[in-house]
């Protein structure tokens, strides 16, 4: 009992000092534990800071050179390798966010650390880092879980010792291995809270000698990766150098290393609490690679840019210039940096070539244009020298990635050469190359535009065509040069003539038009007579011919009655020809109510229409049969051919309706080819074994010397027998000029064509000319033969034609054999042959080749 109570002092003073210990303990751990905490929290900020400073780095660098993907990439890349970055932003100044990245869920305690970088002319940007101290508190649990753990080994422990050194003292020494060993576990505590073994990214630390201290598994796999023997090869030339600057007091360097396959950035931190240097190493190879792509995507742009002819700009999201092309440069006659972030309207002025005032809303129009749509337009470009350039320009937007619009790309097309050419076109059409007057169609849209402004708003103009006399006299004695000369020299004279303000044009060969605007009638009529006037004292000479010119004009007013550009040039023709008609070298008043003047405008409306079936083929070939009325069955010796046209509308107009204008305005002779040309191909097509053709020709026709010419040609084309054509010419166009006439039957005779004089016995001294004619044929005039059975006169006019051509030894043809009385009573007297509707009725000649293909009774006859 005694033993007892004299234990429980000392069990009591054990518990006691076992109490006391452990409070000592815990307190001593605690100040620890804080103690490392505070560490932990200091390498983890200092971490934070490096890569703040590594990051920062390279950030500026990539800002300074506007490669905002890049820096993109590079929050990515860094938060992707370094688990402890929680986020990564980069913010204007005016608080808009460059680049960032972040995770859905941020850390809930961490550090965030902040830097501002500079760059170019935008100002400063602020660079944001939030550092996760996750793992420094994780790591701090961790420190308190073993603290505590041994805490409570070292109270056991010395608790035991305790018990042990009152009970056996002897056992003192244990307790001295004991404290030794808690110093060795608390050192090894220590290197584990300052080396970051579990960092992913490779990290090794050196003595300013160079000597290395220890390096993080991931370090030692990256050796590995590259198959080298130790870390020189991770480390740059100038290690060395960088650890004896770091030694002299530089805080923090960078360097990179290329190993040939990584690109490595290295950030030289020096560690004040374990008074080493650490080495972090960042693989970059992926930001490099990228970077790289972009240089080179960039490089080939911008060779692909300035390899273009047209201008290429682009700008800012505030329209200031941002990258000009080579051909822009050229255009403005200036260098890159004298342009480069000015605003867009302050280095090209651009003008509305309609509005003449400067296009300064391209950058707007972009922002509006929400569909992507590419702002086109035409515009002046006016540069420093004073010149002007016509330009095509192009606009469109330029997308972030945020789908905003950063800035637009302007391509600046020079079409000045082609709105040059444009003009000259424009001239060329527009004008008559021989005098530089205006054309038929461009004096035509100036009459549409004066008769426009008469009936809209009351004007009065005057409407002048002119046609020279004799022009055709000096083209045909000195040729088409002479003609061209003369002409030149008519249209200056005109210019003297006429204000500024009057349009004057060359509409035909030798026929000029004229619009007086705003002119009273009595006015034009003393300026288109002082016109005639000098005209007729101009004296044209050629080489050694002399010739006098003189001029008939038209005159017509324009105003609110008139009806139309083609009534007024209608109206004017007529007036023109009219003073033809009065001797010439006259003016003609065209008078809306002149019965006169209406009958010769109803002839001119003949023209346009011949013109337009001449031009659309709407001239229709018929024929009539000439009949042998001496053979005992109706045997068929060739067929007139007979000309209709057909109307827009698909009638069939007579001849009699349209060939007295056609003479009249000299288009018969177009007619006359067309017919011949028709009549050839048909023959050709219907094979060698055709009728003879009888084709009418008009005299001035005859008197033309290249029928012979254009005759020669067709045969040569169809290959046509040309003893199958038969050419009538009337009596008064063969004896109208006798001379012409006869050569140029000769000549189709040579060819080896044959003639008919049609419509003899009209003439007076018709007998008189017969025996000058080298002709094959004489047809009867039908006034003698209608009344052959009922006026004798008439009976002895055809027996008497019948014994002269006999006695010649030419065929007679009888017109008009209307019945078979005259039909019998002709071929009494002698006449070998005979046509009408006895005989058969015109039909198209069409109706006749397919007849002579066996679908008719008709008797055929080859000569």
């Amino acid at each position: 009992m005694v033993e007892q109570v004299n234990r429980k002092p000392f069990l009591l003073l054990v518990s006691i000092s076992t109490l006391l210990f452990m409070l000592m303990l815990f307190g001593a751990v605690w100040i620890f534990i804080k103690h490392q905490h505070e560490h932990h929290m200091e390498v983890t900020k200092a971490l934070a800071r490096g890569q703040m400073e590594v990051i920062s780095f390279i950030t500026q660098e990539e800002l300074q050179k506007g490669n905002y993907d890049t820096i993109a990439l590079l929050f990515k890349q860094w938060a992707s390798q370094y688990v402890e970055v929680d986020e990564v932003e980069l913010i204007s100044k005016n608080g808009f966010m460059i680049a960032g990245y972040g995770p859905l869920n941020p850390a809930d305690r961490r550090f965030v650390t902040e830097k501002e970088i500079t760059y170019s002319y935008r100002g400063n940007a602020k660079l944001m880092m939030a550092y996760s101290l996750e793992g420094a508190h994780k790591l701090t649990s961790e420190l308190v879980f073993q603290m505590i753990l041994a805490g409570l080994s070292i109270s056991f422990v010395f608790s035991l010792l305790f018990y042990l050194f009152a009970s056996r003292r002897q056992e003192a020494g244990l307790l001295t291995n004991m404290v030794d060993e808690l110093k060795d576990a608390e050192s090894r505590n220590k290197r584990l809270a300052a080396y970051p073994k579990a960092n992913p990214n490779p990290i090794a630390a050196f003595e300013l000698d160079g000597k290395e201290r220890f390096y993080n598994p991931a370090f030692k796999r990256l050796i590995d990766l590259l198959h080298a023997k130790d870390s020189s090869v991770l480390l740059p030339d100038d290690h060395a150098e960088i650890l004896k600057r770091i030694g002299s007091g530089e805080n923090q360097l960078y360097a990179e290393v290329d190993t040939g396959y990584k690109h490595l950035l290295l950030h030289y931190q020096w560690i004040d609490l374990v008074q080493e240097v650490y080495v972090y190493i960042q693989d970059v190879t992926a930001l490099r690679l990228a970077e790289q792509a972009l240089i080179d995507e960039r490089n080939q742009a911008r060779t692909t840019l300035s390899s273009i002819a047209d201008a290429v700009v682009t700008t800012d999201a505030n329209g200031r210039v941002v990258y000009m092309n080579d051909a822009a440069l050229k255009i403005l006659d200036q260098d890159a940096e004298s342009v480069i972030g000015k605003h867009f309207e302050a280095v090209f002025v651009l003008m509305d070539e309609e509005l003449d005032t400067q296009i300064d809303d391209l950058l707007v129009k972009c922002q509006l244009n929400k569909t992507g749509a590419v702002v086109s337009q035409l515009a002046r470009l006016a540069l420093v020298d004073g010149n002007n350039l016509h330009v095509n320009i192009t606009a469109n937007r330029i997308l972030a990635k945020d789908k905003e619009m950063s800035g637009i790309v302007v391509v600046i097309r020079d079409v000045t050469r082609e709105r040059r050419l444009q003009e000259e076109l424009y001239r060329q059409a527009s004008h008559d190359n021989l005098t530089e007057l205006l054309n038929r169609s461009a004096f035509e849209s100036h009459l549409e535009q004066s008769l426009e402004s008469a009936r809209k708003r009351g004007h009065e103009h005057i409407l002048c065509f002119m046609d020279l006399d004799q022009f055709k006299v000096v083209n045909d004695t000195c040729g088409h040069v002479a003609g061209d000369e003369l002409l030149r020299q008519i249209a200056a004279i005109m210019r003297r003539h006429f204000r500024g303000s009057d349009v004057l044009a060359r509409v035909g060969g030798d026929e000029f038009g004229a619009i007086l605007t705003d002119c009273p009638l009595s006015m034009a009529q003393d300026r288109v007579n002082g016109l005639r006037k000098e005209i007729q004292e101009h004296t044209f000479t050629w080489q050694e011919h002399n010739f006098r010119i003189s001029i008939s004009i038209g005159i017509a007013e324009i105003d609110q009655y008139s009806e139309s550009i083609g009534m007024l040039m209608s109206s004017v023709d007529a007036a023109c020809y009219s003073a033809k008609d009065s001797g010439r070298n006259c003016i003609t008043v065209y008078q809306r109510d002149s019965s006169s003047t209406k009958q010769l405008l109803g002839q001119m409306q003949w023209v346009s229409q011949i013109n337009n079936a001449l031009s659309e083929d709407r001239l229709v070939l018929y024929a009539q049969p000439i009949a042998d009325l001496q053979s005992n069955d109706l045997v068929i010796k060739g067929v007139e051919i007979l000309v209709r046209m057909r109307s827009q509308e698909g009638e069939l107009i007579p001849p009699g309706a349209f060939l007295p204008s056609a003479e009249r305005y000299d288009l018969i002779d177009r007619i006359d080819y067309s017919v011949i040309e028709k009549v050839m191909r048909l023959l050709s097509q219907s094979g060698p074994d055709h009728p003879d053709c009888f084709i009418n020709i008009s005299g001035m026709t005859l008197s033309r010397n290249e029928l012979s010419a254009k005759l020669k040609l067709l045969l040569d084309k169809y290959q046509i027998n040309p003893q199958k054509l038969v050419f009538e010419v009337t009596e008064t166009a063969a004896i109208q000029n006798l001379t012409s006439a006869l050569k140029i039957i000769n000549d189709l005779k040579e060819l080896g064509c044959r003639f008919a004089l049609d419509d003899f016995g009209s003439g007076l001294s018709s007998f008189g000319y017969l025996k000058n004619l080298p002709i094959d044929f004489v047809k009867i005039d039908g006034m003698f033969v209608k009344e052959i059975n009922k006026n004798p006169v008439d009976k002895g006019m055809v027996e008497a034609i019948k014994t002269v051509a006999d006695t010649m030894g030419l065929v007679t043809i009888a017109e008009f054999v209307e019945d078979s009385l005259i039909q019998e009573e002709l071929k009494r007297v002698g006449i070998y042959y005979a046509q009408g509707y006895s005989i058969a009725r015109p039909k198209p000649i069409e109706d006749y080749i397919n007849s002579r293909n066996g679908q008719s009774n008709i008797i055929w006859l080859s000569s």
